[in-house]
């Protein structure tokens, strides 16, 4: 990833993790380019679809209004394996895995790293 959007030759962008902050809008990026980590931790603290919905689609804007803009999105698979019991867990898997299908449907490439091995199957360098 940081070969590919340059990261380490590029002094302005924003590491945003959801492992440790929440979620900022468009509103508050002064950043060429803004990274969101850990979506599904994002997401469990509000597994709604239309406030996620809402949120990918001012990202979506926020890139159109001026060449450069890039946001890439980076979260863990957790829709494969048992189906938990508790509804609460069950819908949180199902918004994160309906938010993953809307960003793959937005993007223009999608990378999956799998046991360290890194696997494109969205773009145009496949």
């Amino acid at each position: 990833m940081y070969e590919y959007y340059r990261l380490t030759e590029i002094n302005s962008y924003r590491w945003c993790s959801g492992y440790e902050q929440e979620a900022f809008w468009p509103s508050e990026a002064t950043e060429r380019i803004v990274i969101f980590e850990g979506m599904e931790v994002f997401i469990r603290r509000l597994p709604d679809n239309k406030h996620w919905s809402a949120f990918f689609q001012a990202w979506h804007e926020w890139e159109q209004q001026m060449d450069g803009r890039k946001v890439i999105w980076i979260g863990c698979d957790i829709t494969q394996g048992i189906v938990p019991m508790e509804k609460e867990e069950r819908n949180w898997r199902d918004v994160t895995g309906w938010c993953y299908q809307q960003l793959v449907k937005r993007c223009d490439r999608v990378d999956r790293i799998w046991c360290g091995l890194a696997e494109q199957i969205k773009g145009r360098e496949k």
